[in-house]
């Protein structure tokens, strides 16, 4: 760019770099002023066309026709204004009403209309503001329900739908869902209800609002539908309950400023209907037991499975039973577990044990193998065992409430007939869990452990055998059952005999040890637990060795009896002790 454009006017400062230019009295100090002369010379050209007119104010002049039309168009809006008014206050004089007047000018987009006053004169009336909707709770839109009106709709979805069991089903849930949809989830909400009450009275909520003419007619509609159908219905069922808050989150994001999000829908009446079907046919949730586990998980949805669980514990205890075996006690005590996991699972076990004790203890020992499967495992039972009683450091409030739960677990565990197919397979199963207990550092484990080690025995001879083959891995558990037999033998030698297996046992363990201290020579402790072991066998094997001193004693008296009476039947004409009574056989003396 030439220096033409931005010329470089003087500040008065001297060539020598004096002092500072002071013409004009201004002081510039020494700064230099750059200016554009084509931008002055466009303005000087925009001044002289303009001659003495007024100053342009943006691209319109103010004397312009264009604002000239507007202050006419204004003068006579103003006009047509005033007329209305004084033709609406004469009206209004005549009926005795009142007009509002206003000082404001109406907008460019009103049309001529004035606040309030249409143009013929006639006074605006106010839009009546939309009623509010009643608020509805579950008791009254259940009473909505009517027993006619339900059976006859049942009967017409049956009739209509007789070879699509599933379409039925959704068309039940389509029912209930109509009828309770006027409650929204501030008049129920399910997940605050689920967190403040506890699971023996969040069972009842919602049925409690049912009537019982209702429940029984939906639940016998439901008994008759095939097995498989209401399996994935009940399944279908819980996942449209666990996914309402993610749906309320949705509705909620979706939601602006202008327009207000819509008040979430409370699913009552899919909540209806689970309750309803897990109660008639609990065994349908039991069959999803692996698909709840894999689908669900989550704190947050852990107290909504709790109460299914419930509801099918209502139906059949065996049931509720099986279900917190599979989905509960794991959360409760694996490494995942947490205080609310641990209470909730606590929750329903005490719910399914303690609301009847009696009937309770029945049913389950009843059914303590069903359809080939034990209702609790030994892995499970084993489970139970260290969170009844775990280490000192490791105990919680949640320690004595599976204390308490304990002994009946265990007895639902190891229920069934001495040695039958039912308590054989628990038998080695638990016996390799109960080694290793039997080696825990807490002495209540190891005690329990080694009672139940002795219980393995008595039920399965297969058992020593087993017994056999991992003595030496669990050398130190084995070594307390060994000494938990001695101890004891009192009381186990009558639950082991006869001891021809436990001899053999004991004569294998010695080989064993025998073996194990010429291969280990140089491993001192090894050696000493090894000749420990060989010592309590040696000693246990001398104590099946020996015979009762009753029984001693029986043989004899039976003995020396026996030897008299031949005497006498070998000398019957002599009668060397004066006999004054005769034998049964002497009268038999003389055959011989």
């Amino acid at each position: 760019m030439s220096s033409d454009a931005f010329p470089i006017e003087s500040n008065g400062l001297s060539e020598s770099g004096g002092g500072l230019s002071t013409s004009g009295g201004h002081k510039d100090h020494g700064w230099q002023k750059v200016t554009n002369l084509k931008k002055q010379r466009r303005q000087a050209a925009k001044s002289s066309s303009g001659g003495d007119k007024s100053e342009v104010v943006g691209n319109v002049k103010p004397d312009s026709k264009a604002f000239q039309a507007l202050e006419t168009e204004a003068e006579e809006r103003r006009a047509r204004r005033k007329a209305n008014l004084e033709a609406a206050a004469a009206a209004a004089a005549a009926s005795g009403g009142e007009v509002s007047h206003s000082g404001e000018e109406d907008s460019d987009s009103d049309g001529g209309k004035a606040n309030g006053v249409k143009e013929n004169g006639e006074v605006k009336k106010s839009k009546p503001k939309k009623p509010k909707k009643p608020k509805v709770t579950v008791e009254q839109a259940a009473a909505a329900i009517t027993v006619d009106g339900l059976g006859t709709f049942l009967s017409e979805i049956s009739e209509s739908f007789a070879a699509l069991p599933d379409i039925q089903l959704m068309r039940l849930a389509d029912y209930f869902a109509r009828v309770f949809n006027p409650v929204t989830n501030a008049q129920f909400s399910w997940n605050k209800i689920l967190r403040d009450v506890p699971i023996a009275k969040s069972v009842e909520i919602p049925l409690c609002y049912i009537s019982e003419e209702v429940s029984k007619v939906t639940s016998d509609w439901l008994a008759q539908k095939p097995a498989d159908a209401l399996s994935k219905f009940s399944l279908w069922l819980l996942k449209e309950i666990l996914d309402e808050p993610h749906q309320q989150q949705q509705q909620h994001h979706k939601g602006s400023k202008t327009v207000p999000p819509v008040p979430a829908k409370a699913k009552v009446g899919v909540i209806v209907i689970l309750a309803l079907l897990l109660r008639r046919k609990p065994e349908t949730l039991l069959q999803q037991a692996a698909a709840i586990r894999a689908q669900f998980s989550g704190q947050e949805k852990l107290h909504t499975l709790a109460w299914a669980y419930c509801q099918a514990s209502q139906g059949d205890l065996v049931v509720g039973m099986a279900l917190w075996v599979q989905n509960l006690l794991p959360l409760a005590v694996g490494k995942s577990s947490t205080p609310a996991s641990r209470d909730i699972a606590l929750q329903v076990i005490e719910n399914i044990l303690f609301t009847n004790t009696k009937k309770a203890r029945t049913v389950l020992l009843n059914g303590a193998t069903r359809k080939g499967e034990r209702l609790v495992p030994a892995a499970s039972y084993e489970l139970v065992l260290r969170a009844a009683y775990p280490n000192e450091s490791a105990k919680t409030k949640a320690t004595e409430r599976f204390l308490a739960v304990y002994p009946f677990v265990k007895e639902i565990a190891l229920a069934g007939t001495v040695r039958s197919k039912a308590t054989k397979p628990v038998a080695q199963q638990l016996l390799p869990l109960s080694l290793a207990g039997a080696a825990d550092d807490v002495t209540a484990i190891s005690a329990e452990a080694c009672s139940n080690f002795i219980w393995c025995l008595t039920q399965n001879a297969d058992c020593y055998k087993q017994w056999e083959k991992l003595h030496l891995e669990n050398l130190n558990g084995s070594i307390r059952v060994l000494n938990h037999i001695s101890s004891e033998w009192k009381e186990i030698s009558a639950r082991l005999t006869p001891f021809d297996d436990l001899k053999k046992t004991l004569q294998a363990l010695s080989s064993k040890h025998h073996n194990g201290l010429v291969s280990v020579q140089g491993d001192a402790v090894l050696e000493s637990q090894l000749k420990a072991a060989d010592s309590i066998c040696k000693a246990l094997l001398r104590k099946t060795s020996r015979v009762p001193s009753c029984t001693k004693a029986f043989a004899t008296l039976a003995a020396v009896a026996c030897l008299g009476y031949g005497f006498y039947l070998l000398s019957p004409s002599v009668n060397p002790w004066d006999w004054d009574g005769k034998l049964l056989l002497s009268k038999t003396h003389s055959f011989f």
